[in-house]
């Protein structure tokens, strides 16, 4: 029986290994909706914002609330309701909507340069550091994962204050400027990790047009969490971060991770 486990454990760190190295988003069937008209949603992992579809929702998901002007909603119930495809939906009130996703913390295990590369290539040098300073640079890692994205729609040509909601997700990304009404080619971003600001940290942006990534590109936060990111393109973009802590229980795993993202669309 115990071998039994072992073997499980192995095969869905594995698997586990295949979704954690992709960047994680929602991202509905058209950003620029017109209210009571019905379009769909979907997860996606995939390299460089390429859509592969995110396996096994009804299991993986925590919570998805649908946010607008006038309040919110719990969604979650017609995201679990179908595993791996397109979600229908459709909102009633003109203006942003903005989804924010969470899943369930997954687990995974990671030989250790492999995981060094990870943590190189997502610009968390804390972990990084604290691993080469105390020679663990070949231990392999224990680590507990989860996702926090959101999408902003906009209904019916019509903008307002919902694309600034804090959602209460471990890890939030905060656009200061409405991403539907900017004024320049560069947005104000603030990044936040459980309520406190995410300082001189990297961040990336994303961007797809017509199929093709036409944008992959990493900044840093300022000493108040705020980012100054370039989106002179039209297309679908997504901004991302990932944040790293070490885990409480040393027994179980040794670090615990959020991935965030925040997609929209600019004409």
């Amino acid at each position: 029986m115990k071998n039994k486990v072992l073997s499980f454990l192995l095969i869905s760190s594995l698997i586990c290994f295949g979704s954690l190295a992709h960047e994680f988003w929602i991202a509905p069937s058209a950003y620029m909706v017109k209210s009571n008209e019905t379009f769909t949603m979907n997860c996606y992992a995939g390299e460089d914002f390429k859509q592969a579809i995110w396996a096994n929702r009804k299991e993986r998901t925590q919570s998805v609330t649908h946010f607008f002007n006038k309040g919110s909603l719990d969604v979650t119930a017609d995201f679990i309701g179908r595993d791996s495809v397109p979600v229908p939906m459709h909102i009633q009130n003109s203006g942003n909507h903005l989804f924010a996703f969470r899943s369930k913390p997954s687990y995974i295990e990671m030989k250790g340069p492999a995981f060094n590369a990870y943590l190189k290539e997502d610009g968390i040098t804390d972990i990084l550091q604290y691993r080469i300073q105390n020679r663990l640079s070949a231990n392999k890692s224990r680590e507990f994962y989860q996702r926090c994205a959101k999408a902003l729609l906009q209904a019916d040509g019509i903008s307002d204050s919902t694309y600034a909601i804090n959602t209460g997700m471990p890890l939030e990304i905060i656009p200061l400027e409405n991403p539907y009404q900017l004024k320049s080619d560069k947005i104000n971003v603030y990044f936040e990790f459980k309520g406190k600001p995410l300082v001189n940290y990297q961040v990336r942006t994303w961007c797809v047009k017509d199929g093709k990534l036409i944008v992959k590109s990493f900044y840093k936060t300022n000493d108040k969490g705020i980012a100054v990111l370039p989106v002179k393109d039209s297309g679908e973009w997504m901004i991302s971060v990932v944040k790293m802590i070490s885990y409480t229980d040393t027994l179980k795993a040794d670090y615990e991770s959020f991935w965030g993202s925040y997609t929209f669309y600019k004409k």
